[in-house]
């Protein structure tokens, strides 16, 4: 027996279709990541082992997990007994604090980003965390047949405002002198190395730079949890290789992955962590990898990742130098471009990034006209609107025409019921009669997604949005609506709407069941950013506005003019 579906029906299961996808895409697909943080870079081995590994000369190599082992193949620093510093580093944009044991970062304060809105909340420091077995910025010197310790203590050489210089030396074998410095106006410090060999042998270094943090999950309370969107601060690996952005969701051990990498770091939704090697060529590679943090709240991970230099061979008495950059900052499209490594790629415009990037600039200029973003979304999303109006009349008009027509293409289904070919045929002769393209409503819309999905991608992304206030109690348009003022208004202009529209179908059943929709779209708009809500509350209401206009027959000029007569819109 053949299963018909009425076509006054098949909405109605599209809506049913659209609420279990959501449902599962947020429970299932796409529940939040519990991944990692890039915060802090570790100390980690160059052939992309675990960072906290540190090959010895005799191959005994430092295991975290079992501190014996550690002490046994690393008891002889050289320069253990050197008193530990602090030394702090800064330009206009960031503040660094280096610390001589392990010479690595334990600070890296965001001077124009904070934790929160209030006043006095903390600034953003992409270097915190309580790292346990890796570094921000950590070092590791693989392949020189030397015993280096894992968390070597360095002696401070020289430090200026923007600069410091940090020296390791096993005398008769090695020495390292790394030097961090910050570039002026820019989230970046310049990282060199220099390693020369005091042995009677030749040797062949291989560095690696690598960055750390700590992620710790949120926790997520009552009915609708499974809706809230992924948390800011989660972060995952990710390089770029092969003209494309690699990212790894699931990490579960340390991977080196060779090529020609550009950058390797960690990324979050707003702000990137980047090692960018000063190298092209064979022998280089992105490493990264992850682990539990005992003891900890259950999902607590600890992550790495970071790039590896080719190997050098060093003569006895010479010395060699290696160069690393580091960008650690906001995913500010202009901060990232001005690398020159491609690192603007890693902010996530989806599949139609080649119209993304002007609507984040035209998002910019009308941010330059009237200083506040939530203004700007208004005013952007309204351009576009008015952008496609023709585009959303012809629909208009085609929907409208399909209404019109429905009680006639009821009679065919009655009368042909029985005889698909013939009712196929009359059907299509009633259209091509009335001039009546019955994909006319839908492709208009189906052109117009591309647009619609890239200035979501924008909105979502963007580092402009995060903490920039609108108005009122708004302070922080990339944080949930505070009262649900702006989801609610949305429910209520979708029902409008759906009064407004021309619809082919009078089923009561079906109209009953449309209802849901708003409902279903208020919910999940209760935990996105009010950034977003407000463009989707915007393009509603103008989507409305338009299809009030278009039932009353009221041009734009007609509007403008204060003109106009109501008359009934043509099909």
């Amino acid at each position: 027996m053949k299963i018909r579906i009425k076509t006054e029906h098949r909405a109605l299961i599209a809506v049913v279709l659209s609420a279990a996808f959501f449902i599962v895409w947020y429970a299932v697909i796409n529940p939040s990541k519990q991944a990692a943080a890039p915060q802090a870079p570790a100390q980690s081995e160059a052939t992309g082992s675990a960072p906290s590994e540190v090959k010895a000369q005799d191959g005994a190599v430092a295991d975290p997990a079992n501190p014996s082992a550690e002490a046994a193949a690393f008891a002889d620093d050289p320069q253990s007994k050197i008193p530990a510093r602090s030394i702090e580093i800064k330009n206009n944009l960031v503040a660094a604090t280096i610390s001589s044991d392990g010479g690595a970062l334990t600070g890296w304060s965001l001077a124009d980003y904070t934790q929160g809105t209030d006043k006095g909340s903390p600034l953003i420091d992409l270097a915190s965390g309580d790292v346990r077995d890796h570094r921000f910025l950590g070092l590791s010197v693989d392949g020189t047949g030397f015993t280096i310790p894992a968390n070597p203590r360095y002696e401070v050489v020289s430090s200026t405002d923007s600069e410091v210089v940090l020296r390791w030396r096993r005398p008769g074998e090695i020495t390292i002198v790394k030097k961090i410095s910050l570039a002026p106006d820019r989230y970046v410090a310049d990282v060199s190395v220099e390693v020369t060999n005091e042995s009677a042998k030749p040797v062949s270094a291989k560095p690696g730079l690598s960055l750390s943090g700590i992620n710790v999950p949120q926790e997520k309370k009552g009915f609708l949890s499974f809706m809230q969107p992924p948390q800011t601060d989660i972060v995952q690996p990710a390089y770029y290789s092969d003209g494309k952005v690699h990212r790894e969701k699931k990490v579960a051990e340390t991977v080196s992955v060779p090529g020609a990498v550009y950058w390797s770091g960690l990324e979050s939704r707003y702000f990137i962590s980047a090692v960018i090697p000063r190298v092209q060529g064979e022998g280089l590679a992105a490493f990264y990898g992850a682990q539990k943090v005992e003891g900890e709240k259950p999902g607590t991970m600890e992550l790495w990742a970071g790039a590896s230099l080719p190997a050098a061979p060093i003569m006895p008495g010479q010395s060699t130098s290696f160069a690393f950059t580091v960008y650690s900052g906001p995913k500010d499209i202009k901060q990232l471009k001005d690398m020159g490594v491609g690192l603007e790629k890693a902010i996530d415009y989806g599949w139609f990034s080649v119209i993304a990037v002007p609507i984040l600039y035209l998002l910019k200029f009308f941010h330059s006209l009237i200083h506040n973003y939530g203004v700007a979304i208004i005013l952007l999303t309204v351009f576009v609107k008015l952008l496609l109006h023709p585009i959303n009349v012809k629909s208009l008009k085609s929907m409208k025409a399909m209404q019109q027509l429905q009680p006639r293409l009821k009679e065919l289904q009655a009368k042909y019921k029985d005889d698909k070919q013939r009712l196929n045929a009359e059907t299509m002769q009633l259209f091509k009669a009335h001039k009546v393209n019955p994909m006319g409503g839908c492709l208009p819309m189906v052109l117009q997604l591309p647009i619609y999905i890239a200035l979501y991608k924008v909105l979502w992304s963007s580092i402009e949005l995060y903490h920039a206030p609108f108005f009122w109690f708004y302070r922080d348009l990339s944080a949930p609506d505070p009262y649900l003022i702006t989801p609610i208004l949305l429910g209520v202009f979708m029902v409008a709407q759906q009064h407004l529209t021309p619809s082919a179908s009078v089923d009561p059943a079906q109209k009953k069941m449309m209802m849901f929709m708003p409902i279903m779209f208020t919910m999940f708009m209760l935990f996105l950013p009010v950034g977003l809500v407000i463009y989707i509350l915007v393009n509603t209401v103008t989507s409305v506005t338009q299809q009030w206009m278009y039932n009353k027959g009221i041009g734009f000029m007609d509007l403008i003019r204060g003109r106009f007569k109501f008359r009934a819109a043509k099909a």
